[in-house]
C-alpha cells in the first residue's frame, strides 16, 4: 500500500509532466559576447557569456549598464583592452549596471594594458588613462571572481547600492617598476567608493595607491582583504559635502604600503562629516610611512600641516591594529585634528612605536 506522502509525490510529478508550465522555468540560452560588437545584441538577455580571449579594439568601451533585473554575465579567459589615445581619465573600460546582477569571473582576467600608458604621474600626467571598472549595480548584486591586471589608473569606482565585490584579484605589480626613483604606475586605487550598502570581501590587491579609498557613503565593509604596494585602507579624502556614516573594516592585512590605516579630509573643506568607523584586527607589516593616520589637512599635493574642521571626524573605533612600520617611517600613529571625537583605540601594537597625535586626547591608546 502506497503511503499519503508517496501518492502526494506521484500527483506533483504527474502534474508537471501534464502541465509543463507549472515546472520552473527553464534558463535561457547564454548571449555569447566574442567580440566588442556583440554588446549591443545581448543587452537584452538575463544570460550573458563573455567569451574570451579576445581583444577591445582602441577607443571602445564594453558597457553593460543597464542590464535586466536578474541578469547573469559569466566571464570566460582573458579579456584585453588595446591602448587608446583619446580616452581621459573620465572614462571606464568597462561598465556594469543593473538590479540583482551576478557577475561571476572565475578563473578569467580583464587586461588594461596600464604598462602601455604609465608615466609615473597617474591621472596628474597627461589625461589620456581611462579608469577600468565603473560599478553601478544594486538590489543585492555580486562581482565575484575576476583578476584585473594592469589597470591604468583607477581599478574599481564602486556606485550604485547593495553590491558584494568577493574574491576579486587586482594585480598591478607591474606597476612597481621605477622610473626617476618613482613607481611607473600610480593613481591605480583599488576599490573607490562612493554608495551604499557596499561589501567588499575575500580580496588580494597589489597596486601603487589606495587598497581602499570611501569618498561618500555608507554601510560600507571591507573584510578578510590582502592589501599590499599601496596607500593603505583609506577613508577619503573627504571633499566638501561628502559624508561618510558606517564603516567596518576587519581581519585585513596591509604590507610594504606607505599607509596602514588612514582617515584624511581635504584642508578647507566643509559641510560633511566621517563617524561611526570601526577597523578591527587589522595586521601591518612593513608600512613605509605612517601605521595610523588620521589628518585634517590633506591636499593632493601634500598636507599643509594645519588642520581644518569643516569635516568632523567622529566615532572612530580601532582594535586590534599590530604590526611593523619600517625603521624609516614618520609615525607608528599620527593623528592631527582640528575636530575629531569620540575615539576610541584599543590593542594597538605597532613597532617600532613613535606617535604624534594634535586634537585628540594624549591618553589615546598608540600615542
Amino acid at each position: 500500500m502506497h503511503s499519503l506522502s508517496t501518492l502526494t509525490t506521484l500527483s506533483l510529478v504527474l502534474l508537471t509532466v501534464l502541465n509543463p508550465s507549472s515546472a520552473a522555468p527553464a534558463t535561457p540560452a547564454a548571449c555569447v559576447i566574442a567580440k566588442d560588437t556583440d554588446v549591443s545584441k545581448c543587452l537584452s538577455s538575463t544570460n550573458i557569456v563573455i567569451q574570451g580571449p579576445f581583444t577591445v579594439p582602441p577607443e571602445t568601451k564594453l558597457d553593460l549598464s543597464g542590464l535586466k533585473d536578474g541578469t547573469s554575465v559569466t566571464v570566460k579567459d582573458t579579456i584585453t583592452w588595446a591602448k587608446s589615445s583619446k580616452f581621459t581619465k573620465s572614462d571606464f573600460l568597462f561598465t556594469l549596471g543593473g538590479n540583482k546582477i551576478t557577475f561571476d569571473g572565475t578563473g578569467a582576467t580583464f587586461h588594461g594594458n596600464g604598462q602601455l600608458y604609465w608615466d609615473t604621474k597617474g591621472a596628474n600626467g597627461v589625461d589620456n588613462k581611462p579608469k577600468f571598472f565603473k560599478v553601478l549595480t544594486t538590489g543585492g548584486s555580486l562581482i565575484k571572481g575576476i583578476k584585473i591586471k594592469n589597470s591604468p589608473v583607477h581599478i574599481f569606482s564602486i556606485g550604485g547600492s547593495d553590491t558584494t565585490l568577493d574574491h576579486i584579484t587586482v594585480d598591478n605589480t607591474d606597476g612597481n617598476k621605477l622610473s626617476g626613483g618613482k613607481t611607473l604606475g600610480h593613481n591605480t586605487d583599488a576599490f573607490d567608493v562612493s554608495a551604499t550598502g557596499i561589501t567588499i570581501q575575500y580580496s588580494t590587491v597589489q597596486n601603487q595607491d589606495d587598497c581602499l579609498a570611501i569618498n561618500d557613503g555608507g554601510n560600507i565593509k571591507f573584510l578578510h582583504n590582502t592589501c599590499s604596494g599601496g596607500h593603505g585602507i583609506s577613508i577619503g579624502s573627504i571633499a566638501s559635502g561628502k559624508k561618510v556614516d558606517g564603516v567596518t573594516v576587519t581581519s585585513c592585512t596591509i604590507s610594504d604600503s606607505d599607509n596602514g590605516v588612514r582617515i584624511k579630509t581635504i584642508s578647507g573643506a566643509t559641510g560633511g562629516y566621517v563617524k561611526n568607523v570601526n577597523y578591527t584586527d587589522i595586521t601591518l607589516s612593513n608600512i613605509n610611512k605612517y601605521g595610523i593616520v588620521i589628518e585634517q589637512d590633506y591636499l593632493n599635493g601634500g598636507p599643509t600641516g594645519t588642520p581644518t574642521g569643516g569635516i568632523p571626524i567622529s566615532g572612530v573605533t580601532l582594535n586590534g591594529v599590530r604590526g611593523t612600520v619600517s625603521s624609516s617611517a614618520k609615525y607608528s600613529t599620527y593623528i592631527l585634528c582640528a575636530a575629531c571625537s569620540g575615539f576610541s583605540f584599543s590593542n594597538i601594537n605597532i613597532t617600532p612605536k613613535n606617535s604624534n597625535c594634535t586634537g585628540v586626547p594624549k591618553t589615546l591608546t598608540g600615542c
